[in-house]
């Protein structure tokens, strides 16, 4: 029997949300390392593939999160995706550390998005 069998709700909200903040400050890290390489490529539209780069991305997060997250993936997803995206860099940077509203908007709907379908395609490839 694993020692997560034998862990009530509350103790495996806290270990999971314990693990959500850790993950958020690293995704925090590499999407600001998406956005910059995607200015680096000097495109016509930066923020419409900025966000394209972005929803990719999400995907492969997607695939961690519901690997590694079995009880509440969606929900950690979006936990993820507020902490990354809204409370590090408010913490480290103030408000100027931010992303532009449209990526935010998208980047924290698409990451629990991306959860959910990615979730529902591994439910349904098992039953295969």
């Amino acid at each position: 029997m694993s020692k997560e069998a034998n862990l009530t709700t509350s103790q495996r909200l806290v270990k999971h949300v314990l693990l959500w903040i850790v993950f958020g400050y690293c995704y925090q890290s590499a999407i600001n390392l998406l956005i910059k390489m995607a200015a680096d490529a000097q495109p016509d539209a930066t923020l419409i593939t900025a966000f394209v780069y972005g929803v990719g991305f999400n995907v492969l997060t997607a695939h961690l999160i519901t690997k590694y997250d079995t009880h509440w993936p969606v929900i950690g997803a979006a936990f993820i995706a507020l902490v990354g995206l809204v409370l590090v860099p408010l913490v480290l940077f103030g408000s100027g550390g931010l992303l532009a509203w449209p990526l935010l908007v998208g980047f924290l709907f698409s990451l629990p998005l991306c959860s959910y379908i990615v979730g529902k395609i591994k439910v349904k490839h098992s039953k295969n």
